[in-house]
């Protein structure tokens, strides 16, 4: 038998040790590191006492445990098995809302205590269980009582009540998103939208005078504007076009004018006093949609830049987030969310909301109803110049505190995009 020297007896020596060292770094990847779970009832008497609850994550404390109640059916039996403390339905939600509301899946986990795996794994599940509930779908109107309130919600808010067969104002919003992969869609060029130089989805909405969605969809991609996006939204254009003479929907001048879907006046009809009122009349109503996505950007700041991952991704996202504004809204109650902002002009300028000049909306007095040999042609209504001629009838003006504002606004209705180029100012979520 061969014998060792000194030298490789050291050296084997050695080479054992590292194999050991290396061998305890292998074990210690293989073995799950125990996380210490944040103990939501500390947490939460904490965040109470500093009275930072709803701060944090975006919804009263009531209106949270409310939510976790709708959602514990759906995300109990998705609770991980773990050698350490059991992730929660509270931990779930909690995480679910943090990073709806801005943060980071990678630095969440750190703050509820969970792997970074069990954050994105809890995250889809919390994504799928908002929009799977039934208590949180997004309806629109089916009863003459439903469409009644909502007509007298809108009556109120219309000075002089000019626009009183209003039940709802539509419009466009466009969420910037990475770009898509050819796996994923067939004509990826066509998620690019030059006017916004991004790849995005575009979304269709329709909001009651309480600021909630009565319609909210991933509609088209990016490049797709809102008068094509319209018609392809399920069921959307066919219930306003079956809506009873008298009664319709407000949007802005990207539509097609029709007698169940007014639209502002723009170009040199502008100039006439009359229908230079009507745009305001529309405006004041139809800000009501503007107001909404300005606080759906500003609760879900998500949203307020591109949204990563697959487009099934970015589609649940949206629509989890439009379904817990309305949750949230009629959690709360109109009065206390009507009570956050001292009037209407102080919501848009907190929420750096500006209305486009070319695109303002107001409200509709209809005067004359049609009889049953009235025919309806698109780009005509007879509906907006019936409410046209009360105005002028009447001799109503834009009021003078509103004309200051107009011009003020007309200063900065043009924005420089990233490239550098020039266009015109209008509601997209932010850079």
């Amino acid at each position: 038998m061969e014998e060792w020297s000194d030298d490789e007896i050291h050296q084997n020596l050695e080479d054992l040790q590292d194999f050991e060292f290396l061998n305890s770094v292998h074990r210690l990847r293989i073995d799950k590191w125990e996380h210490s779970r944040l103990n939501w009832d500390d947490h939460v008497r904490q965040l109470v006492h500093e009275d930072s609850f709803e701060n944090e994550y975006g919804m009263p404390l009531s209106c949270y445990n409310g939510l976790v109640h709708i959602l514990r059916p759906k995300l109990q039996k998705k609770d991980y098995n773990c050698r350490g403390e059991l992730i929660t339905t509270e931990h779930v939600v909690a995480n679910g809302l943090r990073i709806l509301g801005g943060g980071r899946p990678k630095d969440q986990r750190h703050i509820v205590g969970m792997s970074r795996d069990a954050s994105y794994k809890s995250f889809c599940s919390f994504l799928d269980a908002v929009n799977s509930a039934p208590e949180l779908d997004i309806k629109m109107p089916s009863t003459p009582d439903e469409w009644d309130e909502i007509y007298q919600e809108y009556r109120s808010k219309s000075t002089h009540e000019i626009m009183a067969g209003c039940v709802g104002c539509l419009d466009g919003f466009f969420q910037r998103t990475n770009k898509p992969t050819k796996l994923e869609v067939a004509n990826v060029i066509s998620y690019y939208s030059g006017h916004y130089e991004s790849y995005g989805i575009n979304c269709q909405a329709c909001v009651r005078a309480n600021l909630q969605f009565m319609y909210f969809g991933v509609v088209s991609p990016g490049s797709t504007n809102n008068n094509i996006s319209f018609p392809l939204a399920p069921g959307l254009k066919e219930i306003f076009d079956s809506l009873p003479p008298g009664l319709f929907g407000l949007a802005d001048a990207a539509y097609t004018l029709s007698e169940k879907l007014l639209i502002p006046f723009v170009g040199t009809d502008r100039c006439d006093p009359s229908q230079d009122a009507f745009n305001y009349y529309l405006s004041q109503l139809r800000i009501r949609v503007e107001m909404a996505f300005g606080r759906l950007v500003n609760k879900f700041r998500i949203l307020s830049g591109k949204v990563g991952g697959s487009m099934d991704r970015v589609s649940a996202i949206l629509m989890a987030c439009a379904r817990l504004h309305n949750f949230i809204i009629k959690w709360k109650g109109q009065d206390a969310i009507a009570a956050e902002y001292a009037s209407v002009d102080d919501e848009i300028e907190a929420l750096h909301i500006t209305p486009n000049s070319d695109a303002p909306l107001g409200m509709s007095y209809l005067p004359v109803i049609p009889d049953e040999e009235f025919e309806a042609f698109p780009g005509i209504s007879r509906t907006r110049e019936a409410i046209v001629e009360h105005i002028r009838e009447h001799d109503i003006r834009r009021p003078l505190h509103n004309i200051v504002r107009q011009r003020r606004e007309q200063l900065e209705l043009v924005v420089v995009s990233p490239n550098g180029s020039e266009i015109d100012r209008e509601f997209i979520s932010p850079v």
